[in-house]
């Protein structure tokens, strides 16, 4: 009688062939997984990037916001050497940076009338209640408040000019707790950061004073001297970039912007190396020059997204 059934050796040969096609399946299943998750970061990453950069450009546009004449030369660019690598140390003072209802507004102020009220940062009406502002004389940005409260006023009674709301902090004091810094430091990297990256962060106030917070983290994964400001000089007929911010920059109204200079990473490490070094262009002062050992066996297996940004300073006109 004729058997119409398989062979053992058949079924082996099948299970073999199907094994081999469910191993090849969840290969191409556990690449394309893995490619999705590491666009979907690169995405996220992204997008963190351009939120966090809207923030430094809002700040850094409110910088001399409320801030008479005198106090508006506390800007300062430096360079500070951390981990061995050097980079760029923005100071400004503005009364818009602190995370305040009313932070941002202003009103015109006619003989302790306000008038012509502005929105605060939020999009909301400005109210001006009974907290500490700055009064400032409109052409000549001269502080109308009294010495004896640190160029505070509490009240607005009988007073004519521009009054800018400040705190609600009595213990605050004008410009120090006012002053936002720029620079970065190592502590605390996320684990997704390449080894020798850094992290951009912000100061607000000044060591010492009431209202200092130090070392607030902006964006992580920063390349090695890849954090630049360059100053925006205007010469009468162009803007010129230079390291160098002086009093009389500001006091002769030259200081047009500063220019963000920003090497970040972009997604987590990758198998393959197809990353080519990122530069600065001529305005950023070009570079960074890095260690090569260092891009060789660590850099180049990370991608890396270059930011250059210009930030006119409409309160230093």
């Amino acid at each position: 009688m004729k058997n119409n059934g398989y062979s053992i050796i058949e079924i082996l040969i099948v299970i073999a062939i199907m094994s081999i096609l469910a191993g090849g399946i969840f290969s191409v299943y556990r690449f394309i997984a893995k490619e999705t998750a590491w666009r979907h970061y690169v995405a996220k990453n992204e997008m963190d990037v351009s939120v966090f950069l809207n923030q430094i450009i809002k700040d850094i546009e409110t910088s001399g916001f409320g801030i008479d004449s005198l106090n508006l030369t506390r800007a300062s660019l430096s360079s500070e050497t951390v981990g061995g690598k050097s980079f760029s140390k923005l100071t400004v003072p503005g009364l818009a940076f602190r995370a305040e209802r009313w932070s941002g507004c202003w009103a015109e102020l006619n003989n302790g009338s306000i008038t012509n009220r502005s929105k605060n940062l939020l999009g909301q009406n400005c109210q001006f209640p009974n907290e500490w502002y700055v009064v400032l004389e409109p052409y000549t940005k001269k502080n109308l408040c009294p010495q004896n409260t640190d160029y505070l006023c509490n009240s607005l009674s009988g007073m004519t000019g521009l009054v800018f709301y400040a705190t609600n902090n009595n213990s605050y004091k004008y410009p120090d707790s006012f002053m936002l810094t720029y620079g970065v430091n190592q502590t605390n990297l996320p684990k997704e950061c390449a080894s020798g990256t850094y992290n951009l962060v912000k100061t607000l106030g000044t060591i010492g004073q009431p209202g200092y917070q130090a070392n607030q983290p902006v964006i992580s994964c920063i390349f090695p001297r890849g954090f630049v400001v360059r100053v925006g000089i205007d010469s009468g007929t162009s803007i010129n970039y230079t390291n160098n911010l002086s009093s009389a920059h500001i006091q002769n109204k030259n200081l047009k912007l500063f220019r963000i200079c920003l090497i970040t990473q972009v997604g987590y490490k990758q198998d393959t190396s197809a990353t080519e070094y990122p530069q600065f262009s001529s305005d950023c002062g070009g570079g960074p020059t890095i260690d090569t050992t260092w891009w060789n066996n660590t850099g180049r297996w990370y991608r890396w997204k270059v930011i250059e940004q210009d930030i006119p300073l409409k309160n230093y006109q």
